[in-house]
C-alpha cells in the first residue's frame, strides 16, 4: 500500500474518531439539560460505528489486536446477557484512541463541557429553558426531610451542576497543574466553594476540594511524586473503596459501623441494600437484564448493572492507570483516579450510559497501548492478517 493511500485511510479514521468524541460529549450536555433527546439511541449507534471505522483505519500490533479481541469479547458477552450496549461502546472508544493526542482530547472535553454548561446557565438564568433553581424535598436528613431551595443552573439537579464543575476542575488540573501557580489552585477552590454556596452539594464540593489539595500537595512536594508509597496507597484506596461498597451492599444498615458511616453518606447503602440483586451475595458474573434500578451508590451500581467481570475489569483499568501514573511520574492521575473512586461511592455520575461522563476512558484510551508501542513489532490493519502469519512462518 502506497503512502498516500495509507495517509487517506488514517485521516478518514481520525475524522471519524473526532466526530464520535464530539458527539458523545454533546450527548452528555444534552442529558444534563431539561431537553429529552429523542434520537439518543441512534446517536450511540453512530458513535460506535465511527469508532469502529477508526479502529479499521488504524494499525495495531498482533498483541494489540489480541487485547482488543479479548476485551471486546467480554463486552459483547456482557451486552448479550444484560443488553447494555455501553460496554461495547467503551471498548470501541478506548481502542479507537490509539494515535490520538491525549491533551487535545481532554481539552476538547473541557471546552465542550464548559461551553455547554455556560449555555445551560444562560438559558435558565434568562428564563428561556430549564430551571435556574429548585424548591423541593431533596430527601436529606431524618424524616420528615425539610423543603429546600437549591440552585441547579439549568442542569435539572443541584448535584449535577456541582458534579460537572468537579469534572471540569479535574480536567484543568490534569492539563495545567505543572504550569499553575499557587494562587491558581486557590482560584479553583474559590470556584468550587462559590458554586457550593448555591448548590449545597456536599459530595461534589468535598471531593473536589480533596482532589485540588492532593494535586497541589504532590506538585509542591517533589519527593512525594517519586515515592512508590503514594501510588501504592492510591491503588489500595481504590481496592478499599470497592471492598467497603461491597460490604455496605451486603449489610445495609444492619452493621452498626456501616450504619454510622452510611449516615454520613446520606443513606446510599441503605437504599442500595433494599434492592436484593444489588447485594454482593447476589452479584453475577454478568448482570441480569432485569437489573434496571437507579440509585446513587456508584460502585454498587457498577456491579449491579454490569456484573462482576465487567466491574472487575473497570477496577483493574483504574489500577492500571495508577501504575502508568507511577511509571510516567504523572502524579495528577493517581489523585484524579482516587478522587473519582471516592466520588463514586456516593454518586453514580461516572457509571452511566453516557461513556464520556467518565474522562478516565480517555486516559485509558491513551495508556492501554503504551506497553505494546515500545516493542517495535509489526503493525497492520485488520485485513493484513496474512502478513502476521507470513512473519511467523519466516521466524520459524
Amino acid at each position: 500500500m502506497n503512502t498516500d493511500k495509507r495517509n487517506k485511510i488514517e485521516q478518514t479514521g481520525m475524522i471519524c474518531f473526532w466526530l464520535a468524541l464530539i458527539t458523545e460529549l454533546v450527548i452528555v450536555m444534552i442529558d444534563k439539560s431539561a431537553y429529552i433527546n429523542p434520537i439518543e439511541g441512534q446517536l450511540f449507534r453512530v458513535t460506535f460505528l465511527l469508532c469502529c471505522i477508526k479502529i479499521a483505519a488504524t494499525k495495531y500490533s498482533r498483541s494489540e489486536w489480541l487485547c482488543i479481541f479479548l476485551f471486546g469479547a467480554a463486552a459483547f458477552l456482557s451486552y448479550f446477557v444484560n443488553e447494555r450496549d455501553e460496554t461495547v461502546r467503551i471498548v470501541a472508544f478506548v481502542a479507537a484512541c490509539k494515535g490520538v493526542n491525549l491533551k487535545k482530547m481532554l481539552r476538547a472535553a473541557l471546552w465542550i463541557t464548559l461551553t455547554g454548561s455556560v449555555i445551560l446557565f444562560a438559558l435558565s438564568g434568562l428564563g428561556i429553558f430549564g430551571d435556574f433553581k429548585i424548591t423541593a424535598n431533596f430527601g436529606r436528613g431524618e424524616y420528615p426531610s425539610i423543603i429546600e431551595t437549591r440552585y441547579c443552573f439549568g442542569m435539572g439537579h443541584p448535584n449535577a451542576f456541582q458534579c460537572m464543575l468537579f469534572m471540569m476542575i479535574t480536567l484543568c488540573l490534569y492539563l495545567d497543574a505543572e504550569r499553575m501557580k499557587w494562587y491558581h489552585f486557590l482560584l479553583l477552590e474559590f470556584l468550587n466553594y462559590f458554586s457550593y454556596r448555591y448548590t449545597d452539594s456536599n459530595t461534589g464540593f468535598l471531593v473536589c476540594t480533596a482532589v485540588i489539595a492532593g494535586v497541589a500537595l504532590l506538585k509542591y512536594c517533589k519527593p512525594l511524586q517519586k515515592s512508590r508509597i503514594i501510588y501504592l496507597l492510591g491503588g489500595l484506596f481504590v481496592i478499599g473503596i470497592v471492598v467497603f461498597s461491597a460490604i455496605g451492599s451486603h449489610t445495609g444498615i444492619e452493621n452498626e459501623l456501616i450504619d454510622r458511616l452510611d449516615t454520613i453518606l446520606n443513606g446510599r447503602f441503605k437504599f442500595a441494600h433494599r434492592i436484593e440483586a444489588a447485594r454482593v451475595e447476589n452479584w453475577l458474573p454478568f448482570a441480569s437484564a432485569a437489573n434496571t434500578e437507579y440509585f446513587d451508590a456508584g460502585i454498587i451500581k457498577l456491579f449491579y448493572w454490569y456484573g462482576i467481570i465487567p466491574g472487575a475489569l473497570y477496577v483493574l483499568m483504574n489500577l492500571y492507570l495508577i501504575y502508568q501514573s507511577f511509571r510516567k511520574q504523572d502524579y495528577t492521575i493517581v489523585v484524579i483516579v482516587a478522587g473519582y473512586t471516592l466520588f463514586t461511592i456516593m454518586e453514580a455520575h461516572l457509571i452511566s450510559f453516557y461513556i464520556l461522563r467518565n474522562y478516565l476512558f480517555i486516559l485509558m484510551g491513551f495508556y492501554w497501548y503504551q506497553p505494546f508501542a515500545k516493542q517495535n513489532r509489526f503493525e497492520g490493519y485488520f485485513w493484513q492478517v496474512r502478513k502476521w502469519i507470513n512473519l511467523q512462518v519466516k521466524k520459524e
